[in-house]
């Protein structure tokens, strides 16, 4: 285990916001327009005889241009040309227990312009005449990446009072964790090496600049420590809305690191560990460094 610095540079927030926007009168001729656009564009490459992809599709919502997905689960996907978000439209006829659209916030969009220019965008421009106000939240992922090594954890680190929590998977060499899953869900934790994911992503330039500009140094180990939360988990906690969200973050995420801890092993015996019996193992200082 690496000494430590408890100046360790860290950058914590939201990684992942999937919300559903409470659509008002103005939805329906909206939606209209959408199906029309898509049409009239399937209409073109016919008579022209080219073949076509959902992809080769775009339509125009207020001269922001979306790329047609696919059609899934009742909605219609598109995402903005700089991959930012998606959004997804049904007909407010059908399938009525669920609201008329759904919003994924991409991390390329978070990490590029920040959370709340972005929610600012979609909610108060692109979707502004067709919304009530009204957000219903369905998943979360709070995270923080951390100039730390983690490489020496193990599954028999980690502790909780909820056994539903307890469910853990690692993945890694035979000498070092790589990542780890614990819980499943409507939440799981999940913790991993930041630097060789983005090793062989296209994004490891954009996250760099992010990291650099946030004060990380990208010649340290980075690791991502990532809590899901889905919605069934954020309403025991009263969280219902972005507002809800966005005003409860800190206190969400420092009782996730309660209820899932990464523990000093070393003052409790195999038996505990072996019956996971460990709640009385005190957690590593660096999981009270992470709480926001």
């Amino acid at each position: 285990m690496q000494e430590l610095d408890k100046n360790i540079s860290m950058i914590c927030g939201i990684d992942t916001l999937y919300y559903f926007i409470e659509t008002n009168k103005n939805y329906d001729d909206m939606f209209l327009d959408i199906l029309d656009q898509i049409e009239d564009k399937k209409a073109l490459y016919e008579r022209k005889e080219i073949e076509y992809k959902n992809s080769d599709i775009f339509i125009e919502l207020k001269n922001i241009s979306l790329q047609f997905l696919n059609k899934a689960e009742g909605f219609y996907w598109f995402k903005d040309i700089n991959e930012f978000f998606r959004v997804g439209f049904k007909d407010e006829t059908k399938n009525k227990e669920l609201h008329n659209v759904r919003v994924q916030l991409q991390g390329v969009g978070i990490y590029t312009i920040g959370l709340k220019p972005l929610l600012s965008f979609i909610n108060d421009n692109l979707l502004k005449e067709i919304t009530t106000g009204f957000y219903p939240i369905t998943r979360a992922d709070l995270n923080c990446f951390i100039n730390y090594d983690f490489k020496f954890i193990d599954k028999t680190m980690f502790a909780s009072r909820k056994k539903r929590y307890m469910s853990i998977s690692e993945f890694g060499s035979a000498n070092e964790i790589q990542t780890i899953y614990v819980g499943k869900a409507p939440f799981m934790l999940r913790l991993y090496d930041k630097k060789l994911e983005l090793s062989k992503s296209n994004k490891k330039e954009m996250m760099q600049e992010y990291f650099v500009n946030s004060g990380l140094d990208i010649d340290k180990e980075i690791f991502n420590l990532e809590f899901e939360m889905h919605r069934t988990h954020l309403r025991a906690y009263e969280i219902t809305t972005l507002e809800d969200l966005l005003t409860n973050t800190n206190n969400l995420f420092k009782k996730a690191m309660e209820d899932i801890r990464l523990i000093d092993t070393s003052n409790i015996t195999q038996k505990d560990i072996k019956n996971n019996s460990k709640n009385r193992a005190k957690s590593l200082p660096i999981w009270d460094i992470m709480l926001w």
